[in-house]
């Protein structure tokens, strides 16, 4: 818990620590792999490297899932055993955790750091709990995450330069979804100009009609209704999709709901209200039992 002008003396004297003892540097030249003393301080200090490495795999299953490539059950013990040793690690990380250490000598800190932590024996414990967990796995959805396990040090030294010690939440693909009128047709084709008012005169059409507007809002809700079914099924994997009959009933049930709720509301648009109707039975959207 050391602030200010304290803190700033101890990272300088974990650094003059570091220099004695030749970790800063790193490698032993060009082709030569690195230091003896760099890769002792690494195994017994570098922490995050085994967080990351462990959050690499748990993508990798979470990925493949969501893919439709596996199901969870295939992966369940694996990701347990994961999971744990993730949370063992993210223990270790904790200052909370540790015995009292002697901040005014850093060459004590540094090896009673390392000796509390014992990331060494914790890496063999969970190699052995990983071993056991992939023996599990049956063997055509074991090699996936097996190489993500054993190929993470060349990800890593790639990757980590860019990343500065981030994560690797600065790589995961965007999704945009988008709901406009565009998107939405499955009432009527042609978009804004073929169901909106208020895109008249210049986008202001709406502000001197109330039923523009209605017109307007009551679309605005059957799009909105429409693109959020699809939304929701484009995150389904493979294996859970629905089947266009099911998606058809749902949008069917959506839509007349809408129009039930609002018809009372909007009195100055009566005739579209049949008008739509006519149009969702035109669009041959299937009927749930309970309407049929």
């Amino acid at each position: 818990n050391l602030h200010g002008a304290a803190y700033d003396q101890l990272r300088q004297s974990i650094w003059s620590e570091v220099r004695r003892l030749e970790i800063d540097k790193v490698s032993l030249g060009a082709g030569k792999g690195a230091s003896p003393q760099a890769i002792g301080f690494f195994r017994s200090q570098d922490i995050r490297y085994r967080i990351r490495r462990l959050r690499f795999v748990a993508r990798k299953l979470v990925h493949m899932i969501e893919e439709g490539v596996a199901t969870e059950a295939i992966f369940a013990p694996l990701q347990t055993v994961v999971y744990a040793q993730l949370a063992a690690f993210l223990d270790q990380e904790s200052a909370r955790l540790l015995s009292p250490l002697d901040a005014n000598d850093p060459t004590s800190l540094l090896s009673a750091l390392a000796s509390q932590r014992d990331l060494i024996s914790l890496d063999r414990q969970t190699d052995d709990h990983l071993a056991e967990a992939f023996a599990l796995v049956p063997k055509d959805f074991r090699r996936a995450p097996l190489m993500a396990y054993l190929g993470f040090p060349y990800f890593d030294i790639s990757t980590l330069p860019m990343l500065q010690g981030e994560g690797l939440d600065e790589f995961d693909p965007i999704k945009v979804d988008r709901i406009a009128p565009d998107d939405a047709s499955a009432i009527r084709r042609g978009g804004a100009k073929a169901t909106l008012k208020g895109i008249q005169l210049n986008s202001f059409g709406a502000f001197f009609s109330r039923a523009y507007r209605e017109n307007d809002y009551l679309w605005g809700r059957l799009h909105g209704a429409e693109r959020l079914i699809d939304i929701v099924r484009s995150t389904a994997p493979g294996q859970a999709a629905l089947p266009d009959s099911e998606i058809e009933t749902l949008r069917r049930s959506a839509f007349l709901a809408i129009l039930k709720e609002e018809e009372p509301r909007l009195k100055s648009i009566p005739e579209l209200f049949a008008t739509i109707r006519r149009e969702i039975d035109a669009a041959g959207l299937a009927k749930p039992d309970s309407l049929a």
